[in-house]
């Protein structure tokens, strides 16, 4: 088990693992292969289909495990941390080699980005479809009684301890459906709210050694049985992708959604904007014989939104490489994104990637060199990332609260210097993690400033403002001298320096986990 059906049944036990929470696990765990009548004509919000057996039988995956076996050794160490999938498998009576193809489809989604509320949401105009085909009959009565044994033990009303399901069981099938209401007499008006009126269908049919199961969430019950087939390419803009393709993956943006990024103010930065003319996305994988070929669609509105979107993809992409070129670790990355390729198709970003045989085993190597232990050998630092274990350049800059900042007179102190700009959406939102990470220091230990090298005083204060962030202290970097001496290329920027004046560390990009990553920094740096 490699790429194919390894990476499928993966997906299928980190679904288990929602057990968690509640009655969002039920649909989850019933996953089979789809095939609906009432999706053929029916204009879907969002697909998802894997063909894994075809993946992993492919002649690209039997390379990958001839060549990299210790990829293999870290799927399996990844097996053993989903202990819920084992345990659903072993309801199912089924093995992970077992399973054949994945598909989940839904609908409704422009009605619940048009709600005001998310409190008062009603998932009556919803429905979700989460399926599978195993080549292996499933032990149906033991998945019946371990599926009751999974509802009394979640909830313990008097309803649960008189579970009826009206289940149909037979030799060869499996019927039933559980109105999800039924079990929320003691669940919260705000939770229950978001399935009052849904159900629960379940069908299970046995075709000589083929198990097909189909889990249907929805308000009606008309949906199960019938057939519906991925390649009838029912949804336009799926033609345009390669018919050999093993993964299908479609989304469908609400038209409710673009007006509410249009019109938030929350929302007015250029990196918003440019997806407000998205309509459709589209993604194909297709694993051949000695290639992996990804081909991804961006239809949009209309040609202008199309280009728009393109200039945006092409300065993002320039800044990503940029930064992945001065992490080591992150050379895989790198690799794959260089050999991406875009065009525009009338209204249409097209985006495609070939990885052939020896970029591949390029990427694999640099991931596999990534992911084991840095040998205890000086690693040449490029770009920014060279001022690490040096003393910071020298920065006097005026502030705008109208001081002076000397960085040489906050020794004894560390330092952080944020870069950012005002066009810069990922800066932007990466200077409240600065101010979270370093507000329970105190100014004797810790002193947090950014560098503005784009905006005037006016229009800084009126940032300040409009996104709230009165305790940020920003230095104005009218010339770009603090810019050219720490060598920022990419933004947003990050730079920690310690108390003796000695760069620490340089971080290029966004992460959301940067703010989580700084603060344990500086708790060892302070204290």
């Amino acid at each position: 088990m490699f790429i194919g059906s390894s990476m499928f049944v993966k997906f299928a036990k980190c679904l288990g693992l929602l057990s968690n929470f509640r009655l969002i696990w039920i649909p989850l765990i019933c996953i089979t292969y789809f095939k609906k009548p009432g999706f053929a004509n029916s204009d879907l919000d969002f697909l998802l289909s894997i063909d894994a057996r075809s993946i992993e039988s492919s002649g690209v995956s039997m390379w990958l495990k001839n060549k990299y076996p210790q990829m293999s050794q870290w799927a399996d160490n990844f097996d053993r941390d989903l202990d819920q999938g084992d345990e659903i498998l072993n309801a199912m009576g089924l093995r992970e080699d077992d399973f054949t193809h994945f598909t989940a489809m839904m609908k409704g989604i422009d009605a619940l980005a048009d709600s005001n509320n998310s409190y008062q949401l009603s998932f009556s105009d919803l429905f979700l479809s989460i399926n599978i085909i195993a080549d292996k009959p499933m032990d149906l009565p033991r998945f019946l009684s371990w599926f009751k044994n999974q509802l009394k033990d979640e909830f313990t009303t008097g309803v649960a301890q008189n579970l009826n399901l009206g289940e149909v069981l037979t030799k060869k099938s499996l019927k039933f459906i559980l109105p999800i209401s039924k079990f929320y007499k003691s669940v919260e008006q705000s939770e229950s709210q978001l399935f009052l009126d849904m159900n629960l269908s379940v069908d299970v049919s046995l075709d000589g050694n083929r198990t097909m199961m189909d889990a249907l969430v929805s308000r009606s019950t008309d949906h199960l049985g019938g057939s519906f087939d991925i390649r009838e390419k029912k949804i336009p803009l799926l033609n345009n992708l390669p018919d050999d393709r093993q993964i299908s993956f479609y989304f469908k943006l609400p038209d409710s959604l673009r007006e509410k990024i249009v019109g938030n103010d929350k929302f007015s930065d250029p990196l918003f904007n440019a997806f407000a003319g998205v309509h459709e996305i589209a993604l194909g994988v297709s694993f051949r014989k000695e290639s992996i070929s990804l081909e991804f669609l961006i239809e949009c509105l209309d040609e202008v939104s199309a280009n728009g979107l393109n200039t945006l993809y092409q300065g993002s992409l320039g800044m990503a490489q940029l930064a992945l070129a001065q992490e080591p670790k992150a050379r895989a990355a790198l690799i794959a994104l260089r050999n991406m390729n875009s065009e525009i198709r009338e209204n249409c970003l097209h985006l495609s990637m070939e990885l052939n045989s020896s970029v591949l085993a390029e990427i694999i190597s640099a991931s596999i060199s990534a992911l084991s232990p840095m040998p205890p050998i000086e690693i040449t630092k490029i770009g920014a990332r060279r001022l690490e274990g040096s003393p910071a350049p020298n920065l006097f800059l005026p502030m705008l609260s109208g001081e002076d900042f000397n960085l040489a007179k906050q020794k004894g102190k560390v330092v952080v210097l944020g870069f950012w700009a005002t066009w810069s959406g990922p800066s932007i939102r990466n200077l409240p993690l600065l101010l979270e990470a370093t507000r329970e220091f105190n100014s004797s230990e810790l002193k947090l400033v950014s560098v503005n090298q784009d905006a005037s005083v006016k229009e800084l204060l009126e940032f300040i403002n409009q996104y709230n962030l009165h305790e940020l202290s920003i230095l104005l970097d009218e010339n770009s001298s603090a810019f050219d001496a720490f060598d920022v290329k990419g933004l947003p920027h990050t730079v920690v320096i310690d108390q003796a004046g000695i760069v620490h560390d340089v971080a290029v990009g966004f992460s959301p986990f940067q703010g989580s990553d700084l603060k344990r920094m500086l708790t060892k740096l302070i204290k």
